[in-house]
């Protein structure tokens, strides 16, 4: 069986006294056993602790059954896990685990230091002589020194001595130790000793002793600085020294010669190298915990296993850990809510409503206090915050203050240490309500406190209505002090009716009390079957005249630990409890008598909340979650939410009238409070909800709370390619859309048409296809005209339509064409290609056969003193180009479009007056 360092923490009994009560019969409250046993957790990839570990043998946090009488701790091989020895439990440390270096376990004592050899058992005393000074081991013996001559020593096992030189002296800290070395450091002063010759090797000189070591294969490594998020480390290789910064303010480790930290958050081993700082964030995932091996290897519990990782950062599997029943530091629970967190390192939170059959992580930890859980609100305790969950959001203090949630989760307390008064807060507006001196209660939206001698007042901070009684004149109420009809008080051991005519009980109860609604719980000793010592609860019935009273157990806690335990925070009369083996357990007191002044429940639940998220939602999985409370008056207690219902109705599109009310059979009598559904593209969907109580009182449907998923596809903003005729290179197509929820990817087609050909097919290069790339670029190719399509589809996978052909043609020069009469070939800066042909004389003409083209542009260079040409397609005169203008300048003249015709072209001069001709494009779209 698993189990956690904490539930074998403890050996040595403690008896809490059992307190003082009603005055009673010499036989003890009947004995009505355990509690009903909360469906298990199985925890699949077990947060295993490494507590000790050196190159051959280390010691987990691992298989401790009995929290009475705790199995020795388990020495195993890095090697295979396999068990090789064991070591017992200190009586009055039992959670410390042996110390190994080495191949030893070694116990240090004043006189004499002692090594078990884990393999063989074999044992060495390794003695003090007068005049010496004990210093530490290593894995070979221990140090010495003496001030007399201000030397170290060397004591081996045999007890045999060999002088340390070299190394200054004072009063030595071991900082690592290796198999063959031990780095000390001496006010400072770092040294490396070699165990076979005692020789010290100086490495550096620092201002004081380093908070942090160690010894590599090749390298020592000492920290330098330190902040809260980083730290910086120096290092030495030979005769080679260095320094490199740590972005984490974390423990740090070694890996071959380099630097690890664990990230605890996300579970990730990080690895920053020593020469230049390169940091591998995710070195080894999945890791719980990590310590170093003195090798140059690291020893992890990760992925579900112990393994060992080296500076490749590849894992060698040493022992699987399996999956094993969680078990639990802490207990609360509401109504059906149950709550627990984890023994384990990193003390998880998780909840249940369905009794242990379906378990949810709340993302978060608790360990240093008791949750809390009252009505809906959950206060945990993480990372030095206390967060007050609950409907309006959350709230946070620091942990070290005193926060206390009231009876029914709507107020709260801060107090500040030995601060006199504390800050109350509304929990779900988050706003504070009021300041008191302490003590007082909570309970509901009221405060309760004595304001003078003999007078206990209560004040609804919601409606400022008030109430007083009179109570005993030694009477103060503390803070779990008023649940339901009861008000429990100290000083005066008086339990108090706040609602009705009851007359006083007297009562003295335990300091670690708590009252619930219509009684009281706390610890008590008993025995087991073999009359070992036992904790267990003490259950008293404040409905009860003669305040009877009810045993059960026995519970976790009974040596070291403490007992975990929490009454029914949605005023049931339940309570909850961590059994021996740290598993939750619910008693139901079902004996308790009625509430004297009781009505039955016949108000239904009130929704506190709902949300069906987004009302645009960019996804198909759509989610309605809820919550309800069951209001209650002075004297008629509320039952408790037991079920809801929950309807849909939709609309296929945002003009269709919704469709009739759908209610299907698998959400009617819900125990749960979220539900899920996949839609289409497109469809709208608004869901309402319902709540029964115990009592049968059924809530009417909420107001509809509608998500509808996207189904309109992207719309183009940005479709443009520049000239239709291209003069420039390269030539870049862009593209731009937008959605109502957010474009994914785009798809991207082209054609091409050679100079005297038609546009071949469409064509889908497999790179443009679900790409988010918004532009492509080109080296245009003289008389290729080039086309491109775009479409988008958003990220629900609506997909746009095809736009509309986007195309570019770069100009036939003018060299291409055949020239006839007075033309003049000749170059010109400004030109396209750098070349023209001039037409001289009225008559000339360039010419080309084999072009087809619905549209033609002809390129040239207009100016001063320029003539006119007639352009000519397949024998149609198509149109006329005037150069003529007022500066020189490189012009495109587009010709009208006709039918898409082919043949021969001709440009022919109409005048005497030159023509510039620089290019043609034909252009097919």
């Amino acid at each position: 069986m698993l189990r956690s360092k904490l539930v074998a923490a403890a050996c040595a009994v403690v008896l809490l006294p059992l307190a003082a009560v009603k005055v009673m019969a010499a036989d003890p409250p009947p004995h009505l056993g355990e509690g009903t046993p909360v469906g298990s957790r199985s925890v699949a990839d077990p947060a295993l602790q490494i507590r000790q570990a050196t190159s051959s043998y280390y010691v987990t946090s691992y298989g401790q059954p009995d929290d009475h009488s705790p199995e020795p701790w388990e020495i195993l091989s890095t090697t295979n896990g396999a068990l090789v020895s064991t070591a017992p439990r200190l009586r009055d440390d039992p959670d410390k685990p042996p110390t190994l270096l080495g191949k030893y376990v070694v116990t240090p004592a004043a006189a004499q230091t002692t090594f078990r050899d884990i393999a063989t058992d074999a044992v060495s005393d390794v003695s003090v002589p007068a005049g010496a000074t004990y210093q530490g081991a290593y894995p070979g013996g221990i140090l010495l020194s003496r001030a007399a001559d201000s030397s170290f020593a060397l004591r081996a096992l045999d007890n045999t001595e060999k002088p340390v030189t070299g190394a200054a002296f004072g009063d030595p800290v071991i900082l690592d130790t290796t198999a063959t070395s031990i780095l000390i450091a001496v006010a400072g002063h770092l040294s490396v000793v070699d165990t076979a010759t005692g020789t010290a090797t100086a490495v550096t000189t620092l201002p004081a002793n380093p908070a942090w070591a160690a010894l590599t294969p090749n390298r020592v490594l000492w920290q330098t600085a330190a902040t809260a998020s980083s730290k910086t480390v120096g290092w030495k290789q030979g005769t080679t020294t260095g320094s490199v910064d740590v972005p984490f303010g974390l423990p740090l480790l070694t890996v071959g010669d380099d630097l690890a930290v664990l990230v605890p958050e996300t579970k990730q081993l990080a690895k920053i190298a020593a020469n230049g700082g390169t940091v591998t964030p995710a070195f080894v995932t999945g890791v719980h915990d990590a310590a170093d091996l003195d090798n140059g290897r690291l020893l992890v519990s990760a992925q579900s296993k112990v393994a060992s990782v080296g500076a490749d950062g590849v894992l060698t599997t040493v022992k699987a850990t399996p999956a094993f029943a969680a078990q639990v530091s802490g207990v609360a629970m509401s109504g059906a809510r149950v709550v627990t967190a984890d023994y384990q390192p990193d003390h998880g939170v998780y909840e249940t409503t369905t009794n242990g059959t379906t378990w949810s992580s709340l993302s978060t930890s608790n360990s240093s206090k008791p949750l809390q859980l009252e009505g809906t609100t959950l206060v945990t305790y993480q990372a030095g915050i206390a967060r007050v969950r609950g409907s309006g959001g959350d709230l946070t203090f620091p942990a070290a203050d005193e926060v206390v949630l009231g009876k029914g989760g709507k107020l709260v307390s801060h107090r500040a240490p030995d601060a006199a008064t504390a800050e109350v807060y509304d929990v779900a507006t988050k706003t504070k309500v009021a300041d008191y001196a302490v003590p007082f209660a909570m309970a509901d939206s009221s405060v309760w406190k004595v304001t003078a001698t003999g007078v206990l007042t209560g004040k609804d901070l919601t409606t400022q209505a008030t109430k007083t009684i009179a109570v005993a004149s030694s009477c103060t109420v503390g803070a779990d002090g008023v649940n339901g009809r009861w008000a429990l008080l100290s000083g005066c051991k008086q339990v108090i009716d706040i609602k009705g005519p009851e007359a006083p009980r007297n009562l003295t109860v335990a300091a670690d009390s708590q009252l619930g609604n219509g009684f009281v719980v706390q610890t008590a000793v008993g025995q087991d079957a073999g009359g070992l010592s036992t904790k267990e609860l003490l259950v008293t019935d404040l409905n009860d005249q003669g305040l009877g009273q009810r045993r059960y157990g026995p519970i976790n806690g009974r040596l070291l630990q403490p007992p975990s335990f929490r009454t029914d925070g949605g005023g049931g009369a339940k309570l909850i409890y961590a059994d021996p083996d740290a598993r939750p357990r619910i008693i139901s007191l079902t004996w308790l008598a009625a509430d004297p002044q009781q009505r039955p429940d016949t108000t239904a639940p009130v929704l506190t909340s709902a949300t069906a998220g987004d009302r645009l939602r960019d996804n198909t999985s759509l989610s309605f979650n809820w919550a309800y409370t069951d209001p209650q008056d002075p004297n008629a207690p509320a039952t408790g939410v037991k079920s809801y219902d929950l309807r849909i109705q939709q609309r296929p599109s945002r003009t269709s009238p919704y469709g009739a009310w759908n209610l299907p059979a698998n959400w009617q009598g819900l125990t749960t409070t979220a539900a899920s559904y996949s839609a289409v593209p497109g469809t709208d969907t608004c869901w309402q909800v319902r709540a029964r109580d115990y009592a049968g009182n059924v809530s009417n449907w909420s107001t509809s709370y509608c998500s509808e998923v996207d189904g309109i596809a992207p719309t183009a903003v940005t479709l443009r390619i520049g000239d239709r005729t291209n003069l420039a290179t390269p030539a870049t197509v862009r593209w731009a859309y937008t959605d109502e929820t957010a474009v994914a990817t785009y798809d991207i087609v082209y054609k091409t048409a050679a100079a005297g050909a038609a546009f071949g097919s469409w064509v889908y290069p497999a790179a443009w296809q679900n790409t988010q790339i918004q532009s492509i670029s080109w080296t245009p190719r003289l008389g290729m005209d080039e086309c491109f399509m775009v479409r988008a589809r958003d990220v629900v996978g609506n997909l746009s339509a095809w736009s509309v052909p986007l195309c570019s043609v770069a100009p036939q020069d003018d060299r291409a064409f055949t020239s006839s009469g007075t033309v003049t070939r000749a170059t010109n800066t400004i030109a396209y290609q750098g070349t023209t042909s001039i037409l001289k004389a009225n008559g000339a003409y360039l010419t080309k056969t084999g072009e087809g083209a619905l549209r033609i542009a002809v390129v040239g260079i207009s100016g001063p003193g320029q003539g006119k040409v007639d352009v000519y397609h397949a024998g149609v005169k198509i149109g006329t180009v005037n150069l003529a203008a007022t500066t020189t300048a490189r012009t495109v003249t587009y010709l009208p479009t006709t039918v898409y015709r082919s043949g021969v072209v001709k440009v022919v001069s109409t005048s005497t007056a030159p023509a510039a001709i620089d290019g043609v494009a034909f252009l097919r779209y």
